[in-house]
């Protein structure tokens, strides 16, 4: 696509367009060119980004910045991905927030906070590269019409330095209607067109093969990569690189099954189109995969607040102690599941339980009934009451509950090892009492492929790629065993910055 062309089917015509997801991704067309160059490529701009959530978007959105033709695909029918339904916590080290509560931080202690979690799984210097570009990230969000609504603390980190600005689309829309009202000379984005393969040129990526009008199926979205043939094929040009932002596979139940039968029976609350295409078609061109049987369990409330209750399964039986690690617990709380035909168990708090939450922001969304699916935490006066009300035997969680709080009275959990001295006078006493079924999420996938500090795929023998590139979910060895929390954000953040910067630099090739 020549620069003429690119400018005259930009983004989007106006920045009302941009208020609209659907309006972005569906008010224009790619027009029919004839092709070009030896590939035979039905257009051809300098960058391509494939795949619309955070990583993606901060790509693309530094790509076009520094002057790139950029082009910006993404296979389902909306904008945004997954990271247009998460939270989106963002642990910053530097923010203003941090400055008017007088707190000092630094990237090595966010560093330091990382690598505690993460059982020396990953590379290191990855996730140095998410530290020490935390602060920058949080300009680039602000200066482009980003707020923050909240700054709270977090579970694993040393001190107070969590942004919230009120979920994915808060992050999202703004750069979107920046985009609109900026870039519309270079930067394009169309939504459902997938892409199926890289054009390669002497082992270097100059292009991708993709589908345009593309139909996601979402009756059948574990076979979708492999049965679904519909779109129209067509191969677009980078002169200077492909970057995959892709996402995760943690819809993809057919590889999280070879992984653990375990894991396929967890919730998600990710986009549809969260599976594994992209990661095995790069893979197939040399791309080495990481951390694949690596995973991360999560809930609506932190895994750091459930301590402050008691767990019993469906039989109303405490079975777990219930200050474990969030993996180790959502194991537990699985295999429980499994032998119960599914049904949840049950997690009940009193009021002073209810008191001690660290993110109380999380809490009231729960006890609004907003916290997402599952997420929603009920109040009752009693104990009956609270049973009656998910269909437990009276005498029975009764029974159980007398039997938690003797062994909170005596300081010593007979059953599962809890320290029943760390719960700072939690109990299941004082009314009035909550609770909610606690059910497993697995939202994020620590597996992908593996990258350098420069955001370049690497090969089974740890050489670049030359021209392809892949930031946010879509890699691997970022975080390690486990990603620490609000730190997903200022991956996608910071590996988008850095493969825009970089692809954008490149020299552009003859295509």
């Amino acid at each position: 696509m020549d620069r003429k062309r690119f400018l005259q089917t930009g983004l989007v015509a106006t920045a009302a367009a941009a208020a609209s997801l659907v309006g972005i991704g569906q008010a224009f067309a790619a027009p029919e060119t004839e092709k070009t160059g030896e590939e035979g490529f039905d257009e051809v701009v300098d960058v391509i980004v494939v795949g619309s959530g955070l990583a993606g978007t901060v790509a693309a959105v530094t790509a076009a910045e520094a002057g790139s033709t950029t082009l910006l695909l993404e296979k389902m029918d909306q904008l945004g991905g997954t990271s247009s339904v998460s939270g989106l916590n963002f642990a910053c080290t530097g923010s203003e927030e941090q400055a008017a509560e007088g707190i000092e931080d630094d990237p090595e202690l966010l560093y330091q906070d990382m690598r505690k979690v993460a059982d020396d799984y990953g590379d290191p210097e990855l996730a140095r590269i998410v530290t020490s570009k935390s602060v920058e990230f949080y300009r680039f969000l602000t200066e482009r019409g980003v707020t923050f609504k909240k700054f709270k603390n977090g579970g694993g980190h040393s001190v107070k330095r969590i942004l919230w600005a009120g979920g994915g689309r808060f992050l999202l829309d703004p750069l979107y209607e920046h985009a609109a009202q900026n870039l519309s000379d270079t930067l394009e984005a169309r939504t459902r067109c997938k892409v199926d393969d890289l054009v390669m040129r002497d082992g270097k990526v100059v292009g991708v093969v993709a589908r345009q009008n593309y139909s996601f199926d979402y009756s059948a979205p574990e076979t979708d990569d492999a049965e679904n043939t519909s779109g129209q094929a067509r191969r677009i040009g980078a002169r200077k690189g492909v970057i995959f932002a892709t996402g995760g596979y943690a819809r993809d139940k057919n590889l999280l099954r070879a992984e653990s039968a375990i894991l396929a029976q967890a919730d998600s609350m990710t986009n549809p189109g969260a599976t594994s295409g992209a990661m095995k078609m790069l893979v197939s061109h040399g791309a080495q995969a990481v951390n694949l049987s690596l995973f991360r369990l999560s809930y609506p409330i932190p895994t750091e607040d459930v301590c402050w209750g008691m767990l019993v399964n469906p039989d109303g039986q405490r079975f777990v102690n219930e200050l474990g690690s969030r993996n180790d617990l959502g194991v537990i709380i699985l295999k429980e599941m499994l032998e119960h035909e599914g049904k949840p168990p049950l997690l009940m708090y009193d009021s002073k339980g209810i008191e001690l939450f660290r993110d109380k922001q999380r809490l009231e969304m729960s006890l609004a009934g907003r916290n997402f699916k599952n997420g929603s935490m009920y109040a009752f006066d009693t104990i009956d009451e609270m049973a009656e009300h998910f269909g437990y035997d009276k005498q029975v969680l009764a029974d159980a509950v007398a039997r938690y709080n003797e062994m909170i009275d005596k300081g010593v959990d007979e059953d599962f090892g809890k320290d029943m001295t760390a719960l700072n006078g939690a109990a299941l006493k004082q009314p009035p009492f909550y609770g909610m079924n606690l059910i497993p999420n697995n939202n994020y996938t620590p597996g992908g492929v593996r990258i350098n500090v420069s955001g370049q795929v690497l090969d089974e023998n740890g050489s670049p790629i030359d021209g392809l590139y892949a930031a946010g979910e879509a890699t691997g060895g970022v975080h390690g065993a486990q990603r620490l929390t609000a730190c997903s954000c200022p991956d996608c953040g910071a590996f988008g910055m850095v493969c825009g910067t970089e692809v954008s630099a490149r020299e552009a090739s003859e295509l």
